[in-house]
């Protein structure tokens, strides 16, 4: 029985693979503040990568940042941003399903965008050129792309930064989320389709297995819990009123990492 025992537990041992996880923190240069938190981060171990701005006022601190900080070059990703700020181009700005009329973005994913006019398309990609542009005039290659509010994974949208990608060589990018509890019905029918037969097929770029936040990591584990999978976290750190890091639930962001972190196993999009 003993011995039983013994083969069992070798061969479940051998069996199972290690999963290898990015810890990506969203919202660089969106302010100094989000900067410095995302900064600490960083330098306590607790995330390995980070996705910028090119169009929120924090941007240039982040520049800065990424030039001083010899751990972040090729730790940087894109992260694409049609939902808050102002566009960096003109021809968006006449699109009133994504500006108001003063020129700020306006788009809040209240609707699905599965279709998008020629006008449109054009000032959309514009816009995600021109984001992109500022990042690699800064002399950033971005190591991924991802999005604000995740605006990146409407039908109409993912095709152009699909697009994007490939033009410029940047050949990562983020899934929609699908490790927490999901949606019956066609939501999901919707983001199988996108992850597995878009993103990992026909769009020619690269992405994890799994992509969600902390809370979705900790449910996939409860319930089916992965095996020699590439899998991405988000955060998204903070200070809170002690100017302790939190995640944007407010709760400890070194807490919640701790049963997450083995940094034998954690990587960036660069080693994907």
């Amino acid at each position: 029985m003993a011995l039983f025992t013994f083969v069992l537990w070798t061969f479940r041992a051998f069996m199972s693979v290690t999963n290898k996880i990015i810890i990506n923190a969203d919202d660089f240069g969106y302010s100094t503040t989000v900067n410095r938190a995302i900064i600490k981060s960083f330098q306590r171990c607790l995330i390995t990568s980070t996705s910028l701005m090119a169009n929120m006022p924090g941007f240039e601190d982040a520049v800065r940042l990424i030039q001083n900080h010899p751990y972040l070059p090729g730790r940087v990703g894109l992260h694409l941003n049609l939902t808050e700020g102002h566009p960096l181009s003109g021809p968006i700005r006449a699109c009133k399903r994504f500006c108001h009329p003063a020129g700020h973005f306006i788009y809040k994913r209240q609707e699905s965008l599965f279709y998008l006019n020629t006008r449109e398309r054009d000032a959309v990609y514009e816009e995600l050129e021109a984001q992109l542009d500022k990042v690699l005039t800064a002399g950033i290659l971005p190591s991924h792309l991802d999005s604000h509010h995740h605006i990146h994974t409407e039908w109409a949208i993912v095709k152009l930064v699909a697009r994007l990608g490939r033009t410029h060589g940047i050949r990562k990018m983020r899934l929609t989320r699908n490790m927490g509890q999901q949606r019956s019905g066609p939501k999901r029918v919707y983001k199988e389709l996108l992850n597995r037969w878009y993103l990992k097929g026909v769009s020619g770029l690269r992405a994890v297995d799994y992509f969600g936040d902390i809370h979705d990591w900790k449910f996939l584990q409860d319930t089916h819990p992965p095996s020699g999978k590439n899998i991405e976290i988000m955060v998204h750190p903070l200070f809170d009123e002690k100017g302790e890091l939190v995640d944007y639930d407010q709760r400890n962001l070194q807490a919640q990492l701790a049963p997450v972190i083995d940094h034998r196993y954690t990587i960036s999009y660069t080693d994907l």
